[in-house]
């Protein structure tokens, strides 16, 4: 898959997943990569004993873990994907009906033919991609660490998940998601760092205690109805001197390849790109986008943009808003569908910061890095 074909499936990935949002284990750190699939980041698990190996969806915007299974009715095509098979595992167990989970998680319920399992049914994206099966419990390991967690034995697939991933990982503030199961063995916090979406070089996640750090603008986290969702307010946006009040929250989704704003924020911030930029937009820009520019060597996008956040200002460099083509570069900031919807910080934006966690705290920190220096456990 060639870097434009990449950067498409992602824009595409994103529109799809923004739906969604409409609707809405180590003694002081450990560091894991994270690699860049067709779609999303990818990190590298291990489920059962004995360890069954795959790599798995990364995501901020959701809490459930869940692998695919080999008994599996409907199964996503994959490339060379692993299947966990649990009768093969010595330590898995079925989660109970009676369990409190089970009885207080909407998205599960008891299975009518046994009336003792713990079904799961889960949407992502426009409710087009599905993963149902059947709750659980097993070992869970994460390079050399390793820690007994609830998660989903999918025996229905379906929808566009990434075909490198036999699972996903969500890492969401709600109670089944893997920070709040691992809890105070990572002492709350967790934080990833991003390298661009067309490089190969690997991301990094952190789970616990990150070496500290200088330059970091710590930001409170706002309280959420969806528990799931971490989200910060976003006071403006600006470019040089003009400025967009914009005084809502944001969500930050590692899972979102473009950032969403409010359509009238938007517009106002479309404008301010517009004057900044010496020429024209084409007329028919690839889908996903609003706004692109024909890459001419005049073209230079020289200016940042200021995103003034309760709390600190975080800058966010070209790279960070401007996604190039062989032909075109785009804004890499779209409008939400409808006044009100939810607004989202995508995974370009927080490139080459590292974005650290603190449940908490209630707080989350950005600090610029080089993210492909960085070394630890990898995001694909």
């Amino acid at each position: 898959m060639t870097s434009e074909e990449r950067v498409q499936r992602l824009v595409h990935h994103s529109a799809s997943r923004y739906h969604r949002h409409t609707k809405s284990l180590v003694a002081n750190y450990l560091d894991t990569n994270i690699i860049p699939g067709d779609g999303d980041y990818l990190i590298k698990i291990a489920i059962g004993r004995p360890p069954v190996e795959m790599y798995a969806i990364a995501d901020t915007g959701s809490d459930l873990i869940w692998v695919q299974c080999e008994s599996c009715d409907i199964c996503d095509a994959q490339n060379n994907a692993a299947y966990f098979d649990p009768q093969s595992s010595s330590s898995y167990k079925t989660l109970p009906c009676n369990s409190t989970i089970c009885d207080t998680d909407p998205s599960m319920q008891c299975d009518d033919d046994t009336g003792t399992e713990c079904e799961y049914f889960y949407t992502y994206g426009s409710g087009s991609t599905i993963s149902a099966g059947i709750m659980g419990t097993d070992l869970l390991t994460l390079d050399t660490s390793k820690t007994n967690c609830v998660f989903g034995c999918g025996i229905v697939q379906d929808g566009s998940f990434d075909r490198n991933a036999g699972g996903l990982v969500g890492l969401g503030g709600g109670p089944l998601s893997l920070i709040s199961q691992l809890g105070p063995t990572i002492a709350n916090k967790f934080s990833y760092c991003l390298t661009p979406i067309t490089s190969n070089s690997t991301s990094t996640l952190t789970l616990g205690n990150s070496p500290a750090k200088t330059g970091s603008v710590v930001i409170p986290l706002v309280t959420q109805d969806n528990p799931t969702y971490y989200a910060i307010n976003l006071k403006a946006i600006s470019i040089g001197q003009d400025e967009v009040d914009i005084n809502k929250d944001i969500v930050i989704d590692s899972g979102s390849t473009l950032t969403y704003l409010d359509k009238s924020d938007y517009t106002r911030l479309e404008a301010l790109v517009k004057a900044s930029i010496p020429e024209e937009p084409i007329d028919n820009p690839p889908q996903g986008f609003k706004i692109c520019f024909e890459k001419k060597k005049e073209v230079k996008i020289s200016f940042k943009m200021d995103f003034k956040l309760n709390g600190g200002d975080v800058i966010l460099v070209d790279s960070n808003f401007m996604i190039e083509f062989d032909k075109y570069v785009c804004l890499g900031i779209v409008p939400s569908e409808e006044e009100g919807d939810p607004m989202i910080l995508g995974n370009i934006a927080q490139v080459n910061f590292e974005v650290e966690f603190d449940l908490k705290g209630k707080t989350v920190s950005f600090t610029p890095t080089i993210c492909s220096q960085n070394h630890g456990a990898s995001l694909a």
